[in-house]
């Protein structure tokens, strides 16, 4: 035990050591468990499970750790864990040929690239749109704000407004229902008749 002043136990050490035993426990049962579980014929299907399942579990927890307002060296002590768990979590997906070969960034942007082209514009023009919508917003007339929205999303661009500020994302495109009223210049054709 730790202790304050001698008598009294010291809870932020106690604290602190308990971010650094417990991902270094993960990590053991984690590695253990991997080279288990790939000695008895290749069970990659439960290597999935067990002791990977709670180092995701660990992860979330320490993330949401970091979302609380805390000192710096004990931050600083979750984020060492976390790297710690990144770098086992990502050795074992390598080794079960899960690992991505690009960054989420990577892949995001190339998405963004082809969505793009497809939809014929660049992304100046889409954050013109975005600029434009928002301004359509603040006057109130949001039928036309969902018109906007629906528009490009028709062309593969989905916007999510996220707080204040307003993000695209490529997206497939969705054929707009009649029920949205048309931009300027655009058509809706008629909805076909069932028997």
């Amino acid at each position: 035990m730790l202790y304050c002043n001698y008598k009294k136990k010291c809870p932020m050490m106690e604290n602190q050591l308990g971010l650094v035993r417990m991902p270094r426990k993960c990590i053991s049962k984690l590695r253990n468990e991997f080279q288990v579980k790939m000695s008895d014929d290749l069970s990659t299907s439960l290597i999935l499970t067990g002791a990977f399942l709670e180092a995701l579990k660990l992860v979330n927890n320490l993330l949401t750790m970091l979302k609380k307002k805390q000192q710096k060296q004990q931050r600083l002590l979750v984020i060492q864990s976390l790297k710690e768990i990144e770098k086992e979590v990502t050795k074992i997906l390598d080794v079960l040929g899960l690992q991505p070969p690009c960054s989420y960034n990577e892949v995001l942007l190339q998405l963004k690239e082809k969505a793009l082209t497809r939809a014929g514009l660049v992304e100046d023009d889409v954050i013109r749109l975005i600029n434009q919508r928002a301004e359509v917003r603040r006057n109130k007339d949001f039928l036309k704000s969902d018109q906007m929205r629906a528009h490009l999303q028709a062309k593969g661009i989905a916007l999510m407004d996220v707080g204040t500020e307003t993000i695209w994302r490529p997206c497939v495109p969705v054929q707009q229902e009649s029920g949205i009223v048309p931009s300027e210049g655009q058509k809706v054709p008629p909805k076909p008749e069932t028997a």
